[in-house]
């Protein structure tokens, strides 16, 4: 449910459909109307838009996973999947998640031999999003939600990063008309939205611009190895 007004659950609602288009490793959602009544009152609060999320064993059964319970390193999971993840934080312009301590990241495996799919969800302070509240983590060194930093681990061989790139390049036209298309957006919002994701198409068309950027992990003197701890598991 919303935390400041309807647009930003709106948003957030949306990002998840994005990276719906990006892989079935992703939380279903449903943009509902919510009314709360209250007994005994004759004259409830107005109706407003929330988020109905899948549940995690259905998102697991659905792909033919299991959940996992356990902290990881990023390296120790599936790398395509993790990288295909970070690009896609980065485009949003998402710093809110880490995958040693689980937050705001869940982890699905086929069996204990394999190495566990990490799935992205809770994107309200995405720079996409552009909450009101969202602000970012200071050791990461930027002023705003809406710069991108990219928050993957290091990974020397850049190559592996052009399939994903390709995916995304692949997948542009229906990342725009998600957001053109759109009943739920006011124009404005519509207009930066395509500047924003302009942005990121921009970089990935550029390839010393998307080396230096998801080679920034690699540099020791940079922010792009700082972990975000979040809140542990009790």
């Amino acid at each position: 449910m919303p935390c400041q007004g309807d647009e930003y659950v709106v948003r957030e609602w949306l990002v998840y459909k994005l990276y719906n288009l990006l892989t079935p490793l992703s939380f279903k959602v449903r943009l509902v109307k919510v009314q709360l009544e209250e007994e005994g009152k004759t004259k409830n609060d107005d109706a407003f838009y929330g988020i109905l999320l899948e549940d995690e064993t259905k998102l697991a059964e659905r792909n033919e996973m299991i959940p996992l319970k356990r902290n990881m390193k990023p390296y120790q999971t599936q790398v395509d999947q993790f990288n295909l993840m970070a690009v896609f934080e980065y485009l949003i312009g998402n710093t809110d998640w880490s995958v040693q301590y689980r937050q705001n990241i869940k982890l699905l495996y086929e069996g204990d031999s394999k190495l566990p799919f990490t799935v992205p969800y809770d994107f309200d302070h995405a720079g996409i999003v552009s909450a009101p509240y969202a602000l970012p983590t200071k050791e990461l060194g930027i002023k705003s939600v809406c710069e991108r930093i990219y928050r993957g681990y290091c990974i020397e061989d850049l190559d592996k990063f052009e399939p994903i790139i390709n995916r995304f390049k692949a997948m542009k036209e229906e990342i725009y008309k998600l957001y053109e298309d759109s009943e739920f957006l006011d124009q404005a919002y519509i207009e930066s939205t395509i500047l924003y994701l302009d942005d990121f198409y921009a970089t990935l068309n550029d390839e010393n611009v998307w080396r230096k950027d998801f080679g920034y992990p690699c540099d020791p003197k940079g922010t792009g190895n700082v972990v975000i701890k979040g809140l542990k598991d009790n």
